[in-house]
């Protein structure tokens, strides 16, 4: 009985196994080559470029040709089809190569929003890519049901047998004391989690008529969570809006940032509720979804008027970035959606995400996107400055101190945020040309702080035990010591150590520690031996950074080092 048992069980996996293989030839590949090279990368424990780049190609190229392969399966030329996979994966290749030989000095932001821009529309184009031609949504809709269903399960399965198989691992080494090498749970875990849960998900997913399914679904768990739950939800959300438009319509006043936050909120509400009710309306059970499916989006176009002002405000005061081009883009996205459902009466509402991933692609892959949008712009705003002060480039950091100081506090402080997003967005690359030094992210101005001192000690630099200590205690704090404190340029810092009993006051000579921004770089900068209050204590430091806020009359100390003790 058990023999048979086993032999059927043999049969069913290896019946699967070649049903996954038929349909999905290419993807069963992937998974299988992903599974091998994460075993193998676990087995080398490297961390070089190439393993990563390898580690994405095989990675997207699953996705890739599983959505392939369904999108096939609707094309009868088989020149096409085969067409349309080697020009595709020829295209990945590239990509990958691409990023293997990406100069590290380059800025990663506007790859990385390109790319996953790409991932994202690859990933949603497994749900409607196969169903161009149906009459209406209903059919994408069941199978996008079904997919995300299969995909819950196989994850879960997927992390039982791995979970499962690993204790009983871990009990062979309980009971009988075997040695395990640890990397077998992570062999296991792969295994279970990449290659089962990717076979279970390819052998669940419908096909032939099953794939077409044209029933519509009338009465569903999610029909009744949507009219119980989400619906009530987003009336409230409706409530709270329009009274707060009223309030502010009374006082005359700009709407808070945090208006386009719950609008955004609303809106996904609204798609999702769109969603939801669309097999019902479609089965004509409740004329009341119809009502409710075509109106709450005119409901929700008045609010998005407050999510406009928002942003504009948030351009106005602060300037272009990444995140406001894309959420301005966003909120023309949500009047595009509301209009276009009231217009069609919401028939059809695959065209919600796919024109979602064709506008984000759109914006992000292009030569000319939001990425170099804000960079040129924000490049330009402050050549034009530069330019304005006839000042010749590239600016080395003191002449950039000495210009910026000069500007009116609100015109500093612009400028300086704007050479700080470069910086961090973008890289030191973006600034290259602008100045000859590189730029830290925290620079000085005369806006609202001062940064006395910045100096790093290099990892690489060996501190000797002073004669006469044998003891010390790491020190790394941030204080924030009252201007009327500092006398002769001496801030004291105190210092402390709870767990031993410590307590003392370390003494910065901010001119003498000034003086060595002079002598030595910023980032290898030698450790000080720094005078303490107490004679058996002596500090020497390796970060130390002062920044004197004056109009908060205050200085803020961030210190680390070592603190040393005298031997008894």
């Amino acid at each position: 009985m058990v023999r048979t048992f086993l032999t059927k069980t043999f049969s069913t996996l290896t019946e699967a196994f070649q049903n996954c293989l038929k349909r999905f030839p290419i993807t069963v590949c992937f998974a299988i080559a992903l599974t091998g090279y994460l075993i193998y990368w676990v087995t080398i424990e490297k961390e070089e470029r190439l393993f990563f780049i390898i580690a994405y190609y095989l990675s997207i190229g699953t996705l890739l040709s599983l959505t392939l392969h369904l999108w096939c399966e609707e094309i009868k030329k088989p020149s096409a089809r085969i067409i349309t996979q080697a020009v595709a994966h020829v295209l990945l290749i590239a990509d990958s190569v691409f990023l293997y030989y990406l100069s590290p000095e380059e800025s990663l932001t506007e790859i990385t929003i390109a790319h996953g821009a790409g991932i994202f529309a690859l990933g949603i184009s497994i749900f409607f890519l196969s169903f161009t031609k149906e009459k209406n949504d209903i059919a994408s809709w069941n199978f996008t049901l079904s997919s995300l269903t299969y995909f819950v399960t196989a994850c879960a399965i997927g992390s039982i047998m791995s979970g499962g198989i690993n204790l009983l691992v871990f009990s062979l080494h309980q009971l009988f004391d075997w040695n395990i090498d640890s990397k077998w749970y992570i062999y296991i875990t792969v295994v279970c989690n990449i290659l089962l849960a990717i076979f279970l998900f390819l052998g669940l997913l419908p096909q032939g008529a099953v794939k077409h399914d044209r029933t519509p679904l009338s009465k569903s768990f999610l029909n009744t969570v949507i009219h119980y739950l989400f619906i009530p939800l987003l009336s409230g959300y409706l409530i709270v809006l329009y009274i707060y438009a009223a309030r502010i319509l009374v006082k005359w006043e700009l709407p808070i940032g945090w208006v386009s936050w719950l609008v955004t909120t609303l809106m996904a509400g609204c798609i999702a509720v769109e969603f939801g009710l669309y097999p019902s309306r479609m089965a004509n059970v409740k004329k009341a979804d119809n009502r409710i499916a075509r109106y709450l989006p005119v409901l929700i176009l008045p609010l998005l008027i407050l999510m406009t002002i928002g942003i504009a405000r948030r351009f106005n005061d602060y300037g272009i970035t990444i995140n406001r081009l894309y959420l301005i883009t966003f909120n023309a996205w949500c009047y595009m959606v509301c209009i276009g459902l009231f217009i069609t009466k919401a028939k059809r509402i695959n065209w919600i995400p796919i024109s979602f991933a064709v506008i984000f692609l759109l914006t992000s892959v292009l030569p000319v996107n939001y990425s170099s949008i804000t960079r040129n712009t924000l490049r330009n705003d402050i050549l034009k400055e530069l330019k304005l002060h006839a000042y010749d480039m590239p600016l080395s950091e003191k002449e950039y101190t000495a210009w910026v100081n000069t500007l009116p506090p609100e015109k500093a402080r612009s400028i300086n945020d704007k050479i700080m997003y470069l910086h961090s967005y973008f890289g030191e690359e973006s600034l290259s040309d602008l100045f000859s030094e590189r730029i830290n992210a925290v620079l000085t101005t005369n806006a609202d702080k001062d940064i006395l001192i910045e100096q790093r000690t290099s990892a690489k630099t060996t501190i000797e035990i002073p004669k006469g200590y044998g003891h010390f205690i790491e020190v790394s704090q941030i204080e924030d010591i009252s201007n009327k404190n500092i006398s002769d340029g001496i801030l004291p810092v105190p210092v402390n150590d709870k767990d031993k009993g410590i307590t003392d006051t370390v003494y910065l000579d901010l001119k003498a520690l000034g003086s060595l921004a002079d002598k030595y770089p910023r980032e290898d900068t030698p450790p000080q031996r720094i005078k303490c209050k107490l004679n058996e204590h002596l500090f020497i430091s390796t970060y130390i950074n002062v920044t004197r806020f004056a109009n908060e009359g205050h200085t803020s100390v961030n210190l680390s080092g070592y603190l040393f003790i005298k031997n008894n």
